[in-house]
């Protein structure tokens, strides 16, 4: 904790720097500041925190969402920043892109147009131990604020939503009751990756400013989600496999009868985990553990530090809904990404909590669909094609583009028979105009262990490739584009660079 401690100091001290670089560029124009931030749950989040300290401050805004910051979406921000003369914040990417704004972003004043909040791996840049870092660094501060220039990693200690939160809280210390949110978007990037499902790094010590303002509670409870029925919750946890009952949410009630559990709620519906007393939750608890260690004869602490997590309850949130424990909230915000109404995320990340909560809510009901849509298309119909080093899929005209990541992430994490979790997978999903791939790559964490950085990967599969698109992200999760044609070749390369690190 000390050593989070000395970094967040460093990182908040050249924060300062950037707030005084964005009041001097921003008292020099006449219009408002636009936000661009990605459309996953850390974007929006990231969006949404942005958003609400300008409010605050009374200064004008703008959001935009995108898909990825490409080239071509640079070009139009380089139009937009010309006809405007406007401060960009860009929010959870940038860093993979930093160059080109550079080259395309350039004012009369001297000063950057733009300030970049991002926590993926730099441009350029081969993995967190690069020298080049600190030499970026140098060149890019004040306007450019990411966790790799003081030794912090941006894949598991911080998210984008966290660099703006601290970001926020530079600008006015009363921030701090953003933190909430900065979780959200940690959350949605998976984060967690303590104990327990714990977060580490400065993402702990934004818990603990949560902690203080009594916004958040932490709690023990079992590893299942909270506002399914819990039968269904317990059948398809994709952490928790009970022979003979996972995917069958039929048995799995019978099971939980037989304890004496009464499973009907007031309303005649199935009991959710956040109905049980916690009797009930230790009898189940006490039951799939005697269960497990029968049927696959493992040992019962090995199935408490899966069964048992931390879960993070928003105190201040509507209790039993999908706001009410930051898995939830972000799961919301990830579903409005993804299906073309971000903005609806970010309102409600905001504050909204009547019709924008209401329709987002909505929208999680038909997300959801999609996904179970694509998961079993891919299950029933074997999609799943390997190479020595890599598994990968193609969506086809199942799985729209923006849900690939998704997709690609749920098939890692659930570990059936269908997936090799000793190879990372490429999911490939049509872009809209009919061309180009959208590529997602996702890898378990013992890979990454071991040495595997997708980042890399696809950055030097790219390049042999001769492609010259802009690629990268995170060691265990990363993306580009390419062109159909060339998927192949792509393929091929992508298997030689992973070859070629796990060999070190």
């Amino acid at each position: 904790m000390d050593e989070s401690i000395s970094k967040l100091k460093k990182l908040t001290n050249d924060l300062i720097k950037t707030k005084s670089f964005f009041f001097e560029k921003f008292n020099q124009i006449n219009s408002s500041i636009h936000i661009f931030t990605h459309l996953d749950a850390d974007g929006l989040a990231s969006g949404a925190i942005l958003g609400k300290a300008l409010y605050r401050e009374k200064i004008p805004f703008q959001i935009s969402i995108l898909k990825q910051l490409e080239r071509e979406e640079i070009l139009k921000i380089k139009e937009l920043v010309q006809e405007y003369n406007c401060l960009v914040l860009f929010s959870d990417f940038g860093s993979g892109q930093y160059l080109e704004l550079m080259d395309k972003l350039k004012s009369n004043d001297g000063l950057k147009p733009f300030i970049i909040l991002d926590h993926h791996i730099l441009q350029n840049v081969s993995d967190k131990e690069d020298n080049s870092i600190f030499n970026i660094y140098n060149e890019t501060k004040p306007w450019h604020i990411n966790p790799y220039f003081y030794n912090i990693d941006g894949s598991t200690e911080i998210s984008g939503a966290g660099l703006c939160y601290y970001f926020a809280k530079a600008l006015n210390e009363k921030n701090i009751n953003l933190s909430p949110i900065a979780l959200i978007g940690a959350t949605g990037d998976i984060q967690y990756q303590g104990p327990k499902k714990s977060f580490i790094g400065l993402n702990k010590l934004i818990l603990n400013d949560a902690m203080q303002l009594d916004l958040i509670e932490m709690v023990s409870d079992l590893n299942f989600s909270p506002i399914k029925p819990l039968n269904e919750a317990i059948a398809y946890s994709t952490d928790i496999n009970l022979p003979g009952l996972t995917g069958d949410p039929n048995k799995v009630l019978i099971f939980l009868q037989k304890l004496g559990i009464l499973m009907e709620n007031i309303n005649g519906n199935i009991k959710t985990l956040t109905d049980l007393n916690q009797s009930d939750k230790q009898k189940i608890t006490a039951a799939i553990i005697r269960y497990i260690s029968f049927k696959l004869n493992v040992d019962p602490n090995e199935i408490l530090d899966k069964l048992i997590i931390n879960r993070y309850i928003l105190k201040n949130e509507i209790k039993a809904s999908e706001l009410h424990d930051l898995n939830g909230f972000s799961n919301l915000l990830n579903s409005c990404g993804r299906t073309d109404v971000g903005g609806l995320g970010i309102v409600v990340a905001m504050g909204d909590r009547e019709k924008a909560f209401q329709k987002a809510r909505e929208n999680l009901i038909i997300y959801k669909k999609s996904i179970v849509k694509a998961l079993t298309w891919i299950h029933e119909k074997k999609k799943i094609q390997h190479k020595d080093y890599i598994q990968y899929f193609f969506g086809e005209d199942i799985i729209p583009e923006k849900i690939i990541g998704t997709i690609s992430s749920m098939l890692i994490f659930e570990k059936s028979d269908l997936l090799d979790t000793s190879k990372p997978i490429f999911g490939f999903a049509k872009r809209e105009d009919g061309n180009m791939y959208k590529v997602s790559a996702r890898a378990d964490k013992k890979l990454v262990s071991e040495g595997l950085n997708l980042s890399e990967v696809i950055r030097e599969a790219l390049e042999l490739t001769n492609l010259e698109t802009l690629g990268g992200g995170h060691p265990p999760a990363a993306g580009t584009k390419i062109p159909i044609d060339r998927v192949n070749v792509f393929l091929e390369n992508c298997n030689k660079s992973v070859e070629k690190q796990l060999s070190k």
